[in-house]
């Protein structure tokens, strides 16, 4: 089982499944123990309060992640995802392109960032290909 709180969540060993792990809407403020979950493939932690994303330098498998609506000011901590090809971090408070540098290790093809302050920047789109090479999609939009 994945025990849940307010403010963390603790994994165990039936994590290390290949299984979609859902922990939307529970309140999370963290991920801990993530090296429990070096096999999980697909995350969605959306509509939490996650702030950082410093647990998941275990996640290494990880092939696509929502971490949209939380209050994430950086996607430091991504860099050893680099099997990640879809990301949504959209709606949290991303406000420059310092924090989506850790995405130029990923393999991202989709990418959302919209509703974040850095979205309405006018070098945003520029910035993000320029960061992501291997992108097709920006803010559900082809490239």
């Amino acid at each position: 089982d994945v025990v849940t709180s307010r403010d963390v969540v603790t994994s165990l060993d039936v994590v290390t499944s290949r299984e979609p792990l859902n922990l939307s809407k529970k309140y999370l403020t963290r991920l801990i123990h993530s090296d429990y979950m070096c096999a999980l493939r697909e995350l969605d932690i959306s509509h939490n309060n996650i702030t950082s994303l410093a647990g998941f330098t275990s996640l290494i498998s990880l092939t696509s992640a929502n971490l949209s609506n939380n209050k994430i000011t950086s996607l430091e901590g991504l860099e050893s995802c680099k099997h990640l090809t879809v990301l949504d971090a959209s709606f949290n408070c991303i406000t420059n392109s310092c924090g989506i540098l850790a995405c130029a290790k990923c393999r991202l093809q989709e990418l959302s960032l919209e509703g974040n302050p850095l979205a309405t920047s006018e070098v945003y789109p520029g910035c993000v290909v320029q960061c992501c090479s291997m992108l097709c999609k920006l803010d559900n939009r082809e490239l």
